[in-house]
């Protein structure tokens, strides 16, 4: 296990960047992109 020096280290922090691209990706789509009531709402 290494040191945790900033909060970048966290894993937990890690999985939510990841969590956000693939959010951001699927809601690019055709069918988000005109459900803007949704998109922000996601």
């Amino acid at each position: 296990m290494s040191e945790i020096r900033t909060f970048e280290d966290l894993e937990a922090w890690k999985t939510g960047r990841e969590l956000t691209k693939t959010i951001y990706f699927l809601t690019k789509k055709d069918f988000f992109s005109r459900d803007f009531g949704l998109t922000d709402q996601i």
